[in-house]
């Protein structure tokens, strides 16, 4: 249920302050540009299946609002990059890092040959034995651009702050085309191994009040838990790999390749790409694929046993992940992480059980977590998720009955929001239809809040365990910089 609240300016901030009294968690913050005499600006809270959409007209200057809700800071800095907003504060660019004539959301023609970069701030902690360590964008493994830099005094790392947005494409200005053209083959590229979960979030957007067929939505839940399970193989596959963990990480190479395959064989596409779309799905799967998945899931999951016993096994191995990389669960709360990461600093939340999207109501589900926030909490979160996303799979198959997989979709005028759980967690799409075209499209990923994460799990650490933690953070650059 989306409950819609118009305020004005003054009236905006002590809104905003009692919903976040009140338990209400805020999932994202957009500009609309001008329809008519003014602008507007969005909040978005949820609280359980509660979502609020909090918003006031704006002549081009906002409310700030990160001084009583820390993790608006994040969406303020955006919504002044890309929308041309001011703050009675100051906000430093997050996405574009680039500033010229206008902004790169406004209506009106945007010329890039003004724009100037803004150049990377230097660390706040100095001192006479403090260092400064550059990391990236270019990095030695195939992996996407991120610049890291470090403040050290000797091995132990001091501060850390990332800086991003090198793979921006503009996909929200992208977005804003006739309300009945279908862009899923663009949402399932803003992050290539999210697919599935963008084109469902982008799917229930366009569908409206439209009623999708039970097959379809049991499809899509079935491809969702499949996105799911090589994702959260890949991830532990990574701390293996960067523990120089050699077996286990080539066990879990080839178990993750066999994920690939059996994707390939059901959708005929490895990452499960060209398949939700409004309205249902493009293809069905034949019930003798379906027992072929049901077969291979058997199998697959004795395999992860032995993979998670020889981790479990290993001295060597706890030692690295045990107390690395904490992030506390004040912090988690602090900066509004989600999904896995959250979870495994004490925040039990899962879109799958709150908001019952999709046929998730129908299906029993686990809520994997724990509290102790380091390396080892969040490579055990995703260990317990990738045995439920088996279990899910399974109860996905029984379901299936003959029927419809798609139906004709087109949004009405308004606003729509859609949240659903990725792979990495909470992922908000919201859109403004006007007269039958996409007016803005916002697209809030779980990696956009979760980045800052790293800054409070590094700092404490030794350098060499930055790589150990950032793959057990699993973040997204392109889903980020959109």
């Amino acid at each position: 249920m989306i409950s819609q609240v118009r305020t004005d300016r003054e009236g905006f901030r002590a809104s905003a302050i009692d919903l976040d009294s009140d338990g209400y968690r805020l999932m994202d913050m957009f500009t609309e540009e001008p329809f008519g005499d003014a602008g507007a600006v969005s909040a978005l809270f949820r609280r359980g299946d509660d979502v609020v959409r909090l918003w006031y007209p704006t002549d081009g200057r906002g409310v700030t609002l990160s001084r009583d809700i820390p993790c608006a800071s994040p969406f303020e800095r955006r919504m002044a990059e890309m929308s041309g907003i001011t703050f009675d504060m100051g906000t430093d660019p997050i996405v574009y890092r680039r500033r010229g004539d206008g902004h790169p959301l406004q209506k009106t023609p945007y010329d890039r040959s003004t724009e100037v970069r803004i150049p990377l701030k230097p660390n706040s902690t100095v001192g006479d034995d403090v260092f400064e360590i550059p990391v990236g964008p270019v990095h030695a493994g195939i992996i996407e651009p991120g610049h890291f830099r470090f403040s050290v005094a000797g091995e132990p790392v001091i501060e850390l702050n990332p800086s991003l947005g090198y793979t921006h494409r503009g996909i929200e200005k992208l977005m804003e085309v006739p309300a009945g053209r279908d862009m899923s083959r663009l949402v399932e590229r803003i992050s290539g191994d999210t697919c599935v979960a963008n084109c469902i979030a982008y799917a229930e957007i366009m569908e409206s009040d439209t009623r999708i067929p039970r097959r379809a939505r049991i499809i899509r839940v079935l491809m969702a838990e499949m996105e799911r399970l090589y994702n959260h193989i890949g991830a532990v596959t990574g701390i293996c790999t960067d523990t120089a963990f050699n077996v286990p990480s080539a066990m879990g190479s080839g178990i993750q390749e066999r994920v690939f395959r059996m994707n390939m064989s059901l959708t005929r596409h490895r990452q499960l790409m060209n398949c939700v779309v409004p309205g249902g799905v493009r293809r069905d799967i034949p019930d003798s694929r379906l027992r072929e998945l049901d077969d291979f899931l058997i199998r697959l999951k004795f395999d992860l046993m032995d993979l998670t016993d020889r981790m479990m096994d290993s001295p060597a191995l706890q030692d690295r992940l045990e107390g690395t990389g904490v992030l506390t669960n004040a912090k988690a709360v602090g900066i509004g992480a989600v999904g896995p990461i959250a979870r495994a600093s004490g925040v039990r939340s899962d879109v799958r059980r709150e908001l019952d999207y999709e046929c998730y109501g129908d299906l029993g589900l686990n809520l994997c977590s724990d509290d102790r926030g380091d390396v080892n909490a969040r490579t055990m979160v995703r260990i317990g998720e990738i045995y439920e996303s088996i279990n899910l799979v399974h109860q996905c198959a029984e379901m299936l009955e003959p029927g419809e997989t798609r139906v004709r979709a087109v949004p009405s005028d308004g606003f729509h929001c859609s949240v659903v759980e990725a792979p990495r967690g909470e992922l908000v799409h919201s859109a403004v239809v006007r007269d039958g075209r996409v007016w803005r499209y916002s697209v809030r990923d779980p990696s956009f809040v979760n980045w800052f994460g790293m800054c409070h799990a590094v700092p404490g650490n030794v350098v060499p365990d930055f790589p150990l933690i950032n793959k057990s953070f699993g973040l997204s650059y392109a889903g980020n910089d959109l």
